[in-house]
């Protein structure tokens, strides 16, 4: 019995729960049906899925999820397509995908999905090549110009002392102090001259003498200048000329054109207006001169923000006082029998007979009954007000109008046949804003001040007029007009009132019994008076504020050297002297200079002549520099130890690569790497001769700071060694300084620069070791 009792009981719960998962998929299988009429497909997929959850048998509920997955693949299809439309096809991306999860079937959405991925891959190149433009000009302004240079030599001082000796022989006593051939042009007239000079370098020695002589030179390859005679006819023969196109961000291409021809002089400048370019050839100290001109005025024009506020006010007085009759007519009527039907249209209908016993009480006269007493004083005012907001750019006109347009006839008459003398009208309409009219022309100074072009006009209709004649009239409508015109100067958010735009009407009305209103003194009694004031005043109220100003910085406030009577720009062209990675090793020792390194025999004058003692040798890179030198293993934050660095091509120098200081003087080295891969960190670590030099500060170089790029630091100087970590958030590469020591003697002697490691890690992890530089550092004794 209780067996049976239980078996019941199970039966029961069972098919509760089969009743309760049937009711839920019927009530989820309705909601999926009324989503569905209103076309929401996504709400109805879910809507039919717990329905197939609740009763996976059901047919009717798999029918109708399938088909909501087909109208909500179509659907998502559709708009993906309108997005694509729009160009937005990052959202077009995400509609097709859904298409396909809902349908992978669908072919069209799959071809659509791959269209809208290549798009926007595009769009977003596009977009990063724009956003780039600033880190690109300033690599392509990093690029050294590529221009002959000669190969490293000792900077060592150099002393001339000659009289009365002929100037070529003062040329070769260079060349051989030097190691530079030194070639004359053909038209050098030599002459006898007196140098002294001290304690200069080569390029200092040059630059004096060809200055005080009226010549010129020009580097030919790595171990040749040629010294011509300073005349236009041969700079136009020995100068290089450069090609750059400059791309304008804002600037106007004709304006800038016009600037360049003015300042620079020059002839070959050509501006691309569909482009916004500017290609210009001249030599580099030009090119440089118009880079610097160009920006300084490319700059992105002002903008503001203007809120006008347009108040007129409408003032109307009334006054009435005085005694007014109710009618100031008196009527007399001829009624002498008082029948009605007696009159009749101003006429009195009776019988002949009467005329002849006619008298007064045949007459009915009408006088005023009613005196009116009127003591009245009315006034309003009547406010509109118009507060736009306009966005404006610098030096451009912005128009504001509310108002109606009225049209304005005029006629025109022409001849009806040839030689006629009739003439037929034809009338045609222009149209006239009445109302306000705002023009505001915008220029936002440096210092933060807005100067603005203001024009207003407020206008009425005023009352009509005829101007035609005869049979002819012509009705057309007057204007009243107020205008005002001027220049404001105003600070960012500062607010400028205009008022005492007043127009005026006053009007008085006397009405009274004629005669009995001028009697003195009780006149009045018999007089009504009125009196109307009306006045119309327009206020303005002008708010700018600054959206974008011109941005001007320090460097284009700042002087640029450009010469004398020709355009020479300091840093323009490359250093005399190139790179150590150009020079030929070094002769052994014991030997005379070869080849390239000393100047050739027929330009010495003689064959016997060489270098002379003690001149310093050339700096060279042997076969051995090119080695990574071993770094130590680090231990990383773990206990590890980091992966050891990888070879590379790239190689480290010190520039200059030897300092000559004074006790207490300080001077600044680069340490330039050459040829380096993409890296985001420099780890460096070098050591020298604490008691002869010690480091004040080290900074990160050029090649870091690329771009305005931040750069982070972390350093420790202790006396004989330097040990720093650069680190930047994008990756730089290729050749430049990585970082900038000061040095500052300590003692008289001599150290040497030597980088123990130096260590660049790309952003992918992986550690490059740069073959270690050595550098020299002389400090002369007190």
């Amino acid at each position: 019995m209780l067996r049976a009792r239980g078996g019941r009981a199970l039966l029961l719960v069972a098919a509760a729960i089969l009743l309760q998962g049937c009711g839920a998929g019927r009530s989820a299988y309705r909601a999926g049906n009324n989503e569905a009429r209103e076309g929401n497909w996504d709400l109805a997929v879910a809507r039919y899925t717990k329905a197939v959850r609740a009763d996976p048998e059901h047919v009717g509920y798999r029918i109708a999820l399938q088909n909501a997955l087909l109208q909500a693949s179509r659907e998502h299809y559709r708009q993906g397509k309108q997005l694509m439309a729009e160009q937005d096809f990052s959202g077009a991306v995400e509609q097709f995908e859904i298409a396909i999860r809902y349908d992978d079937s669908n072919e069209s959405a799959s071809v659509a999905l791959q269209e809208a991925r290549d798009r926007l891959e595009e769009q977003e190149g596009e977009r990063e090549a724009r956003e780039g433009f600033e880190a690109r000009r300033a690599r392509a302004e990093a690029v050294q110009v590529p221009l002959p240079v000669l190969s490293p030599r000792s900077q060592a001082p150099i002393t001339l002392d000659f009289t009365d000796q002929n100037l070529s022989r003062i040329f070769e006593a260079l060349s051989k102090l030097s190691g530079v051939n030194i070639l004359l042009d053909r038209d050098f007239a030599d002459a006898q001259v007196s140098v002294r000079l001290s304690g200069i370098s080569f390029e200092q020695a040059l630059e004096h003498i060809t200055f005080v002589h009226r010549l010129f030179f020009k580097v030919l390859n790595q171990n040749t200048v040629i010294v011509v005679p300073e005349t236009a006819q041969k700079r136009r023969m020995y100068d290089e000329n450069l090609l750059r196109t400059f791309y304008l961000q804002s600037a106007d291409v004709n304006e800038t054109v016009g600037l360049i021809t003015k300042l620079a002089g020059l002839q070959k400048v050509a501006g691309n207006e569909a482009l916004g370019s500017i290609t210009v050839i001249g030599t580099p100290d030009e090119i440089a001169a118009v880079a610097r001109i160009i920006e300084a005025n490319d700059k992105a024009r002002g903008e503001v923000v203007v809120e006008i506020q347009i108040l007129e006010v409408n003032r109307n007085a009334v006054k009435s006082f005085g005694l007014e009759l109710s009618n100031y007519e008196v009527d007399a009527t001829f009624a002498p029998t008082g029948q009605e039907g007696e009159l009749d249209s101003g006429f009195t209908n009776v019988r002949a007979h009467v005329l002849s016993s006619l008298n007064l009480a045949d007459f009915v006269v009408s006088v005023p009954s009613t005196v009116f007493a009127r003591f009245l004083q009315t006034d309003s005012n009547v406010r509109i007000l118009a507060a736009p907001k306009l966005r404006a750019a610098e030096g451009q006109q912005t128009e504001l109008r509310v108002g109606t347009e009225v049209p304005i006839p005029q006629t025109t008459f022409t001849a009806t046949q040839a030689g006629a003398q009739t003439f037929a009208p034809a009338t045609s309409f222009t149209y006239r804003n009445v109302g306000v009219t705002v023009n505001l022309t915008p220029r936002v100074n440096t210092h933060g001040e807005i100067t603005l072009e203001l024009d207003a006009e407020f206008s009425l209709i005023g009352d009509d007029r005829n101007v035609g004649t005869g049979s002819n009239p012509l009705i057309v409508p007057t204007f009243l007009t107020r205008r005002v015109t001027g220049t404001l100067r105003v600070k960012d958010g500062e607010t400028s009132l205009l008022g005492g735009l007043v127009l005026r009407r006053e009007a008085d009305t006397f009405r009274g019994a004629l005669g009995l209103q001028d009697i003195p003194v009780i006149g009045g009694l018999f007089r009504s008076n009125t009196k109307r004031l009306d006045d119309q005043e327009v206020v303005l109220s002008i708010t700018p504020h600054i959206v974008r100003a011109p941005h001007v910085t320090q460097e284009d406030m700042t002087s640029l050297y450009v010469g004398r009577e020709k355009i020479e720009v300091p840093g323009a062209r490359p250093p005399l002297f190139g790179e150590p990675e150009d020079a030929e090793p070094a002769p052994p020792e014991g030997e005379p200079a070869e080849g390239p390194q000393a100047p050739a025999a027929a330009e010495s004058g003689s064959d016997e002549e060489s270098v002379p003692d003690g001149a310093p040798e050339p700096e060279s890179l042997d076969d051995e520099a090119l080695e990574v030198l071993p770094a130590e293993a680090s231990a990383d934050e773990d206990g590890g130890e980091q992966s050891p660095p990888v070879a590379t091509a790239a190689r480290a120098l010190f520039r200059p690569s030897e300092v000559g200081l004074a006790v207490g003087e300080s001077r600044d080295v680069d340490l330039v790497v050459l040829s380096a891969p993409e890296f985001s960190s420099v780890e460096l670590v070098l050591v020298y001769d604490g008691t002869v030099v010690e480091t004040d500060r080290v900074t990160p170089g050029p090649l870091l700071t690329l771009g305005g790029e931040s750069v982070g630091l972390e350093s420790s100087l202790a006396s004989g060694r330097v040990q720093a970590t650069f680190r930047r958030a994008s990756g730089a590469s290729g050749s430049g300084g990585v970082a900038t020591l000061r040095l500052r003697g300590l003692s008289g002697g001599a150290t040497e620069l030597e980088v123990v490691s130096l260590t660049l890690l790309t952003a992918s992890g992986e550690r490059v070791a740069v073959p270690g530089a050595a550098g020299r550092v002389v400090v002369a004794e007190p």
